[in-house]
């Protein structure tokens, strides 16, 4: 029997299983094959033991399902868990060495663009390509089981993905009490006035906290003027730099100025399509509503 399995608009899932009665179909894992984002069938009989993991989301689900000991490398911008200090790196998010990765045998080389790939298949390498998850932070719960998946390490990866999707839900029916006419509106300056648009993760993450992207019309990221910012005038701010905000006089009339409400994100959570994304959305509805999160 085979079930095809749609995990998101990014990949599908082909699970093959045997004749067997249905609580033990569900522990099957292989063999299966994954359709990457180039629509390649990268099939697997067994997991993987050695593994290039070229994207920060998939580090920190390997290690979050206790599976971070395949690790054999990844790029210089990851930074989590504090493990990965001790893995070796093969380049940043924009070079890879493919010589040093070819030399540490890997069973697996995970990537998140497809820059690489045919480099990288031409040397005979396994590779798997799935396109960072730029929005649709949902399908975050997907790329956990799918790790699960490929460890073999199903009954864990369930668990957290499981646990991602209650805590999401438990955020929701806490914003839920928040009417439309108590709406914020809300402006991310990721740096040098650039903001992330609908289209993003962080678009949609304001969208869950019922809060009005003023930049909502901007497509992924995009720079905006300073007078637009003005003109929109922000609720709140989320920005790396509060002091500029509050010691350019140009934005001193800004709702967000004037009520002190310029922050900085606690932790950088929210930069990865990871496990711990939802920790950062919780993180930031604290920010917005501390009286619904006492």
């Amino acid at each position: 029997m085979k079930r095809l399995l749609l995990l998101a608009p990014l990949f599908l899932l082909i699970v093959s299983c045997g004749e067997m009665d249905s609580d033990v179909e569900l522990l099957q894992t292989f063999p299966y094959t994954v359709i990457d984002s180039m629509g390649n069938t990268i099939e697997f009989t067994e997991a993987p033991q050695r593994i290039v993991a070229y994207d920060a989301g998939a580090v920190e689900t390997l290690f979050a399902i206790d599976e971070g000991e395949r690790i054999i490398a990844t790029h210089s911008f990851v930074t989590y868990p504090p493990e990965v200090e001790q893995i070796p790196k093969v380049g940043d998010a924009f070079n890879l060495n493919i010589e040093k990765v070819i030399d540490l045998k890997p069973d697996l080389v995970y990537v998140f663009s497809e820059t690489f790939v045919p480099q990288l298949t031409n040397a005979g390498l396994k590779v798997l390509y799935i396109k960072t998850v730029d929005h649709n932070f949902r399908s975050t719960t997907d790329m956990i089981e799918m790790w699960g998946q490929i460890t073999g390490n199903i009954d864990s990866a369930n668990k957290l993905s499981k646990s991602f999707d209650e805590q999401i839900s438990r955020i929701e029916s806490k914003i839920g009490v928040v009417e439309s006419k108590s709406q914020f509106s809300i402006l991310q300056d990721v740096g040098q006035f650039w903001v992330p648009g609908a289209d993003t993760l962080m678009g949609e993450v304001f969208n869950l906290l019922n809060v009005i992207n003023i930049a909502e019309d901007v497509s992924g990221y995009g720079q905006i003027s300073p007078e637009l910012i003005i003109s929109r005038d922000p609720d709140i701010l989320i920005t790396a730099d509060a002091n500029m905000w509050f010691s350019d006089i140009r934005f001193a009339n800004i709702s967000a100025v004037k009520t002190g409400k310029v922050y900085k994100l606690p932790s950088d959570k929210l930069s990865v399509a990871g496990p711990r994304f939802v920790d950062g959305i919780e993180e930031l509805a604290i920010l917005i509503y501390p009286e619904l999160f006492d």
